[in-house]
């Protein structure tokens, strides 16, 4: 070999460390200019001139199997990062995800985007972090991108804007905040252990957008659901109602005549005991104007509302619902078939279930308008339930099929007569003289009868609902329980219904976020120090061990 040709190969090297500079710049810049292409040219120049000067030792080379082998795995190298590239700019420019999580906690729930399309004010949202989190500005940016004109997120650095800080009364870093004109409301507080979460931003703003105070009262005295924590209480289901800014108040008809005034829905969960004389009244009374009443009846209990119940066309049932094809000895019933009606019309086919539940029946009856909420499978039974309180064996008599576990019923509420203005009307001759007027008006100008009909149709009055008496009847109470209400659809059921019944045209009837179950591990120390002796001592162990005997075999 020439000895200028041996100097030559290392020419080579200058090639590709031109065409890594020319990508270099040109990437990191974002421009395509004069040096980047000029470095690029410069090195593919120089590797196709040594590529000619080295052309016969190239062949000789080439001519080696173990050379085509190696030129082999660099070309399937090559072409699988040429892939991997392309994937990844594809992926880049057609930006999808698929939310694999149990509970869906990384796509917006139909409650969230309900809410946060329906802003009609600008809302802006606070945190006050001086290092934004992923996570977070993920989240906030879904919730941007559903609203941009009225929905936007700002980060504040408490040190470099104390101004702010001060203004919102920030306690300590990372607290979240939501505003709304003059309104704002503490979200919560993050931190690197808790992230910001979709339920809690969407009920603050619930919260802050609601115009009106809605009052629940739960009628105790006669072994109903209790409010507070413990088997079969209602903790969780009352946390739920005060998340969408509702006021929840115990209600004890035995020390009071009727029911409060200020009551826009009455719950009667799983009472135990009749109700008196006087507390069926009040009930009764409360009924008959604009309300809402929610009733939960569990069997094996007779509150004795037969008569009043009867009066709405509904009849319970004293058998019990059966599933022969589920578990827990079939008292579960699954509801995945749900009536055409704004409580369930979100629900879709998803899951509900309700333990040891009594069906319904419904009849005609005058201004009542009734429809079947919760319908169960075609294999569902009702048996009968023995003196001792225990559920019979399958008799022929049993019935079989279709049964209806929840009813929503409504009907005309009674309103107080009009005032009588007959004194203040105006004289008919002179009303049927401004009618002519008018007409002949409308005949010279016929725009005005338009625009004038157009803004009568806009106004409240036109497009108000007639108000109503509401009542939701469910033969089950123990699916809004502690531990139950959160479980599948459970809590959007009752929810729905508490919405429907109050008669607030805002309130959300949609499917709610769900938070992010903890599948966290919790160890005991002795469980911790095993776990540690167990990696760092005995599979090395038992992997040396097994190489030694491996060697041992073979020598």
């Amino acid at each position: 070999m020439k000895t200028w040709q041996r100097y030559t190969n290392y020419l080579f090297w200058f090639g590709p460390f031109l065409l890594a500079m020319g990508l270099t710049v040109g990437g990191v810049s974002g421009t395509w200019g004069i040096l980047p292409f000029a470095l690029i040219l410069g090195g593919i120049v120089i590797v196709l001139a040594w590529l000619a000067i080295q052309s016969n030792e190239l062949r000789n080379v080439w001519s080696d199997r173990s050379a085509q082998d190696g030129t082999n795995a660099v070309i399937a190298t090559l072409a699988v990062l040429i892939i991997v590239v392309l994937i990844n700019l594809l992926a880049d420019r057609y930006n999808t995800s698929v939310d694999l999580t149990e509970n869906q906690i990384f796509t917006l729930s139909p409650q969230t985007r309900e809410v946060v399309e329906g802003l009609q004010e600008p809302v802006e949202v606070y945190l006050f972090d001086p290092l934004p989190n992923p996570r977070d500005e993920e989240l906030l940016n879904d919730y941007e991108e559903l609203n941009p004109d009225n929905f936007t997120y700002r980060y504040i650095d408490p040190q470099a804007e104390p101004g702010v800080t001060q203004q919102f009364g920030v306690r300590r870093l990372g607290e979240v905040y939501v505003e709304q004109g003059e309104q704002r409301q503490l979200v919560q507080t993050v931190s690197p252990d808790l992230r910001l979460t979709e339920p809690r931003l969407t009920n603050a703003l619930v919260q802050l957008t609601s115009d009106r105070q809605i009052t629940i009262y739960f009628v105790q005295g006669h072994g109903e659901r209790l409010l507070q924590e413990g088997e079969g209480g209602l903790a969780e289901a009352v946390q739920n109602l005060q998340n969408e800014n509702l006021v929840v108040e115990p209600l004890n008809l035995a020390n009071s005549p009727e029911v409060p005034e200020d009551a826009d829905v009455v719950v009667l969960a799983g009472p135990q005991r009749p109700l008196l004389d006087e507390e069926l009244t009040a009930l009764e009374t409360y009924m008959q104007g604009e309300s809402g009443l929610l009733l939960l009846l569990d069997p094996l209990n007779e509150p004795e509302l037969d008569e009043f119940l009867a009066d709405w066309g509904v009849e319970v049932s004293d058998r019990v619902l059966f599933e022969p094809a589920a578990g827990n000895d079939g008292i579960i019933t699954f509801i995945t078939q749900y009536g055409q009606h704004p409580i369930t019309q979100e629900l879709l086919n998803g899951i509900s279930f309700y333990p040891l539940s009594r069906p319904l029946q419904l009849t005609e009856t005058d201004e009542v308008q009734a429809l079947p909420l919760l319908v169960t499978s075609a294999q569902t039974q009702a048996r009968e339930i023995g003196d001792d309180g225990t559920l019979l064996p399958p008799g022929d008599n049993d019935p079989e099929g279709n049964f209806v576990l929840g009813a929503v019923l409504s009907r005309p509420a009674e309103v107080e007569d009009a005032p009588d203005t007959t004194e203040e009307a105006p004289d008919a001759e002179a009303t049927t003289g401004d009618a002519e007027e008018e007409t002949s008006e409308a005949e010279e100008n016929p725009e005005t009868p338009a625009e004038t009909s157009e803004a009568d149709a806009e106004t409240p009055e036109a497009t108000a609902l007639p108000p109503e008496a509401r009542m939701v009847v469910i033969g089950n109470s123990s699916f809004i329980t502690d531990g139950i209400i959160s479980q599948q659809l459970n809590r959007d059921v009752f929810l729905n219904a508490i919405n429907w019944l109050s008669q607030d045209e805002t309130a959300s009837l949609a499917i709610r976020a769900a938070e992010p179950t903890n599948r966290r591990i919790l160890l005991s120390p002795i469980q911790q120090i095993g776990l540690a002796i167990a990696a760092m001592g005995l599979l090395p162990a038992l992997g040396l061990g097994l190489a030694i005997a491996s060697w041992w075999r073979r020598r």
